[in-house]
């Protein structure tokens, strides 16, 4: 049986099943016009006798409803319920607070009236209505309802909205005698509720007018449900907040309101001139939608935030320690770093695709995003993690990385997802910690045992819905023939039935035989982002460059710049790849060169080379071409020794163990740290350094490094870089360095005395251990291992080392914590 694949060859990307989805829809629409009945569903958790009162009038009024002015007098019953239900869901706060005024009370000849007695008091009432609507109901059903008793469910109605009133009326009262911050904190809450309420029958009512475009319903049904969570979470809300959490409310109401605001001309035109399915309609409808769902989506991520830290503070001393005493890679969370996401309005079809994945667990466990270098699949695990932190169901993230080795090592990652998982739930902290205590060495056990010790085991007994995310698998070192870590997740992913993995790499052999497992194969959903329908992929890459080059001419002060023509010259040369565009715009906004003059030469350059990448799209576009076209443009003339430089640097970004920022590249490999900065400057479109010689510089995209290696891709021989040649002069340079910079106790240590009892260690690792011979200490070795060939020149440099400062160098390792 072969995994569920879907390609999507058309811009709506759905099939047979469209049509029950969209007369579902149409009866979700049909059900909104329902007020009553959607008011007695919302108050099941928060006021049960409003429930069950409003179920006996609900029957009554499905039964006749033929009496429309009952139904009038419920939708306008409706600006009550929502006070209500806020009002109703505060008051035992209000009563925890309450409490601690009256002990300054106590001598009080007189007795003031509490929250909850006024809730009483309502509570007796809607009681009454309850009954008096049942002994209706059992009329109707023993003999036929005549018209004169229509008058009868009319007055329950009012008394219903009486009683209302009059909880309303005595609240007030209420809160004017005992004044307190809660009235402000009702107030704002109050306020956004009014704003979502405006919000969702705004969107119900695009939601009918765009039943015929898909990809517009598809975003607002996912608004829409956004917005029903954010409704959840208002409800369930204790009312104790903080000031961060009244600020991050705050600027909800503000951006939902100035939404709601810009919004109204457009209802209103639709509501008086009827809806013509335009592209301006349409246009409209999504933008708001997007709106919604950005504001929406950066409180939630405020939010968890704050709710990740106060996790984290909460966790004991003892056991943050053990937490991280445990080997495993840093910065591999989403959040980590300058990682994009997707720019608004792009990849919609699998980002609906995805989401809608991840809020339903009925679908296979595993999601595998399938894409060549360069679709982009990196930033869309970004946005999907946002989300999905956003929706507090973000466990753990680990993205993948060639540029670093803890982000290679497939060892360190089910280590490093449990350590995220034991911060955000305590259930699962209270497992993984006595295992940690009892067996430390298990974050270096086969990954069988850490699989099933490490998440699996913690996972069961915290019993949480959570989603994991994998980025880039493919970038992990993997000598197995079918990926190590897919072979694991295949024996196990049946036992936490509640946990979803979102993983994303490129279709290599051992990646596809991964997913192909029979174990796995029935539990995945695939998307294979290069089968998009080509005419979706060019709208967001020109989205994207539009987007883009108006923000660097509107930096660089260039006036009409670029033109349509321009963009349409660069979308045909992306050929489908977005990390094509990014390179195009990191050339055009170089700091050393005039933006329009790049493109001007953008456009001139040769549209192929004959020698095609393994990326293409296009017969007549390839990243090659764009590379050696850049590379040639930075160093347009001929010159054997600057060339031998650019290449010894450029192959130490490209080839290190772990970045280096310019001056310690220099030193590494003997070059004056004012070239090495001068020609990664030159290259800044190809390299993720924005001048800064402090940060760390490294490939832009791993396409780069693809290219730079392959002799036949890169086919001048000024650039080619030989892994085997550069790996070689590499391992001399750190065995050079090192000769140079050891010495015997270099820190200065007292005698006899362990590396924690030295309270300033990491001060004089700093003062006397530079970035480079750090380096050459922790990865000397693994150079080494990479060479071929003749090895001869290195001999002398290696017996010195050996000889004179191998004692010195495991001092070194030993306080780096290298060995």
């Amino acid at each position: 049986m072969s995994s569920r694949k879907r390609r999507l060859t058309d811009s709506g990307g759905t099939s047979g099943g469209n049509s029950d989805r969209s007369q579902s829809k149409k009866q979700r629409v049909a059900d909104v016009t329902q007020i009553l009945f959607d008011i007695a569903k919302e108050s099941t958790n928060w006021f049960p006798p409003l429930k069950s009162a409003l179920g006996e009038v609900t029957a009554l009024i499905k039964r006749y409803e033929q009496f429309e002015g009952v139904k009038d007098m419920i939708k306008g019953l409706k600006p009550q319920f929502y006070r209500l239900k806020q009002n109703i869901t505060t008051t035992s706060d209000g009563d925890r607070e309450e409490v601690g005024r009256r002990k300054e009370l106590t001598r009080c000849p007189h007795r003031l009236p509490t929250a909850s007695t006024l809730v009483d008091g309502l509570r007796s009432a809607l009681k009454e209505i309850e009954e008096r609507s049942q002994e209706l109901l059992a009329k109707s059903t023993a003999a036929r309802f005549l018209d004169r008793d229509s008058g009868e469910v009319t007055r329950l109605v009012e008394r219903l909205r009486e009683a209302i009133t009059h909880y309303h009326v005595s609240r007030k009262r209420f809160a004017a005698t005992n004044r307190t911050h809660m009235g402000d904190q009702i107030s704002q809450q109050q306020a956004i509720y009014d704003q979502i309420a405006n919000l969702s029958s705004s969107l119900d009512t695009l939601l009918k007018l765009h039943e015929k475009s898909p990809a517009v319903k598809s975003k607002l049904d996912s608004v829409m449900a956004r917005l029903d969570r954010l409704w959840s979470e208002e409800d369930n809300d204790d009312g104790l907040w903080d000031e961060n959490e009244r600020e991050h409310r705050a600027e909800l109401f503000d951006t939902l309101r100035l939404i709601n605001d810009n919004g109204n001309a457009f209802y209103n035109r639709i509501n008086g001139q009827g809806y013509n399915e335009s592209q301006d309609d349409i246009r409209a409808a999504s933008a708001m939608a997007d709106d919604i769902r950005d504001a929406i989506v950066d409180y939630q991520v405020a939010q968890q935030r704050t709710m990740y830290d106060m996790n984290c503070r909460l966790i004991d001393a003892a056991d943050l320690f053990v937490l991280n005493s445990c080997r495993r890679a840093h910065g591999v969370g989403y959040q980590h770093g300058d990682r994009k996401g997707c720019l608004r309005g792009t990849r919609e079809t699998v980002l609906n695709e995805v989401e809608s994945w991840t809020r339903d667990f009925e679908k296979p466990p595993v999601f595998w995003l399938n894409g060549l270098a360069g679709t982009g699949k990196s930033t869309i695990a970004k946005t999907v993690s946002e989300w999905v932190f956003a929706d507090g169901k973000l466990g753990a993230s680990f993205f993948c990385s060639r540029d670093f080795e803890d982000r290679s090592n497939l060892h360190f990652i089910f280590p490093t997802l449990a350590f995220q998982l034991a911060h955000k739930y305590p259930t699962f902290r209270s497992v993984l910690i006595p295992l940690l205590r009892s067996n430390p060495d298990i974050v270096h056990e086969p990954l069988t045992n850490q699989m099933k010790e490490l998440i699996v085991e913690p996972l069961k007994s915290a019993d949480v819905w959570t989603v994991i995310v994998i980025d880039a698998l493919d970038e992990c070192e993997d000598e197995e023939p079918q990926s190590a870590i897919l072979s694991v997740l295949g024996r196990f992913v049946d036992k936490i039935p509640k946990v979803k993995f979102f993983i994303t790499g490129r279709p290599e052999p051992r990646i596809k035989t991964g997913f192909r497992l029979p174990l796995l194969m029935d539990s995945t959903d695939v998307f294979v982002l290069h089968d998009i329908h080509p005419s979706l992929i060019h709208g967001d890459i020109r989205l994207f460059l539009k987007h883009e080059l108006s923000e660097v001419a509107r930096r660089r002060r260039v006036q009409g710049w670029p033109s349509d023509e321009h963009i349409d010259v660069l979308c045909g040369r992306a050929g489908g790849l977005f990390v094509y565009a990014v390179a195009t715009v990191k050339f055009l906004d170089s700091s050393t060169r005039l933006p329009e003059r790049q493109l001007d030469a953008i456009v001139n350059f040769p549209e192929h080379t004959g020698h095609e990448g393994k990326t293409q799209f296009n017969s007549k576009t390839t990243l090659d071409c764009l590379y050696i076209s850049i590379l040639k443009t930075a160093f347009s003339e001929e010159d054997p020794e600057v060339d031998l430089k650019v290449r010894s640097a450029v192959g130490a970004v490209v080839l290190l163990v772990n970045p280096l920022p310019p001056p310690a590249i220099a030193e590494l490999i003997g070059l004056d740290p004012r070239e090495v900065t001068q020609f990664l400057t030159l290259l800044q479109s190809l390299l993720a350094f924005d001048g800064d010689s402090s940060q760390p510089v490294k490939p832009f995209h791993k396409s780069f490094p693809d290219f730079i290696t392959d002799p036949s891709r890169c086919t001048d021989a000024r650039f080619w870089i030989s892994p085997e040649i550069l790996h070689l002069e590499l391992a001399m340079n750190c065995l050079r360095v090192m000769n140079d910079g050891l010495e015997r106790n270099l820190l200065s240590l007292p005698d006899y005395a362990l590396n924690s009892e030295v309270e300033d260690l990491e001060t004089r690792i700093d003062d006397r251990i530079s970035d480079a011979l750090e380096y050459a200490c922790r990865s000397w070795h693994s150079h080494l291992t990479k060479t071929e060939g003749d090895v001869a020149d290195m001999v002398s440099h290696l017996h010195a080392f050996l000889e004179e400062k191998f004692l010195a160098w495991l001092e070194v390792a030993s306080v780096l914590g290298a060995v």
